[in-house]
């Protein structure tokens, strides 16, 4: 005999329509554990009608890769809603490559071969070769309308060139479109030449904004936009506010926001500047709380700086410290779309035990329910 007096309210007599919206208000974790109840509750939540804010709040994705054993690689995600890290199953990589990357909603190997996979689904996908295979290009992930199908195209800009070992010194710091529908590589016109003193991912930041993809040199502060509907890049420009030691270029909701390390006569501070992509002219809008910059850094010195770190998409903006034994610190500024008022916050530390990691990767991403649990 049942226990449930018919006189109490039980969801499973609610409408479908009440049950999504109450779902609605879940954050992800929520969302998987509900997902897993039953299958009525499983198709309502991975319906393509059902909409929640958290599916657009960008995750901060951290991915340490291990030079020699790539059991100790270790993946985290941040849910910036939830306020807390998951530990993500260990990411196999399908060609023994250490030329991981990460972007909106992916990983990426670029050599020996070019694949990719869903960031919370290990399900790889090899690509055609790409005509000039690099190490650490640019990759970002764009919709432009005609892809149909999968309706996503790849963008690979600049990254160093191997022959025979060596790097090619006469690299074209080539750019490639790639269309998964038609499984092929579009050769576009090359980066600029300011850019070929530092072109990997490794001294270079980018940013897809209104249909360009920006590439802005971190330490050189040249700044230059792909069109990526013309296939034609812009006039190269030097975008360095004042006292700016390194910066990098975060797209934002509805607005290009440069963030930059400085040092200025009051001290060493990190500053939030939003771009106008016209002009390239800047205005200071935040500057982190010093607190949270020394949580970052174990001192004030100058090099300690050098290893933070800066990604960001919609209104999320992550500074973090890659060394190891600071055990990866991070903190978040979120952008109100209201009234564009700045918001600090630390982020809580990566859950124990950390490995030590030779290179790390990190990338904001929103995240897609079909790819986050398991149909029944």
């Amino acid at each position: 005999m049942s226990d449930h007096n018919p006189k109490e309210p039980n969801i499973n007599s609610l409408s479908l329509d009440l049950t999504q919206l109450i779902f609605s208000s879940l954050p992800l974790p929520s969302l998987l554990r509900a997902s897993a109840v039953c299958k009525l509750w499983n198709s309502l939540i991975s319906s393509p009608s059902f909409t929640s804010p958290c599916l657009s709040y960008p995750w901060f994705f951290l991915f340490g890769l291990h030079n020699t054993s790539s059991r100790n690689n270790q993946s985290f995600a941040f849910d910036p809603l939830s306020n807390a890290w998951f530990l993500l199953p260990r990411l196999d990589d399908p060609s023994s490559s250490s030329a991981f990357l990460g972007s909106n909603g992916f990983f990426f190997t670029t050599t020996p071969n070019f694949s990719y996979t869903p960031v919370l689904k290990s399900a790889w996908r090899f690509t055609s070769p790409l005509k000039f295979s690099r190490l650490n290009p640019l990759l970002g992930v764009f919709y432009d309308g005609s892809s149909g199908g999968l309706g996503f195209k790849f963008i690979v800009v600049g990254g160093v060139r191997f022959i025979g070992g060596l790097v090619d010194i006469e690299d074209r710091l080539a750019v490639e479109i790639y269309d998964p529908n038609r499984d092929s590589w579009e050769l576009c016109p090359a980066l600029p030449a300011d850019f070929r003193s530092g072109n990997s991912s490794q001294s270079l930041s980018s940013a897809l904004f209104k249909g360009k993809f920006y590439v802005s040199g971190i330490y050189s502060c040249f700044v230059s936009s792909f069109d990526l509907r013309n296939r034609v890049w812009s006039e190269v420009q030097t975008l360095r506010p004042p006292g700016v030691i390194f910066s990098f270029l975060i797209p934002c909701n509805d607005m290009l926001v440069l963030a930059g390390m400085c040092n200025a006569p009051r001290g060493p501070s990190f500053n939030l500047w939003k771009i106008d992509e016209t002009t390239l002219e800047f205005s200071e809008i935040s500057i982190m709380p010093q607190s949270l910059l020394h949580s970052l850094v174990e001192s004030e010195e100058d090099e300690n700086f050098a290893s933070l770190k800066c990604v960001g998409m919609g209104n999320l903006i992550y500074v973090f410290n890659e060394e190891y034994h600071q055990k990866y610190p991070s903190c978040l500024c979120e952008i109100s779309a209201e009234n564009g008022k700045c918001s600090w916050r630390r982020v809580p530390r990566l859950p124990l035990p950390v490995n030590k990691f030779h290179k790390v990767i990190s990338f904001c991403s929103t995240v897609s329910l079909t790819h986050s649990f398991p149909q029944q």
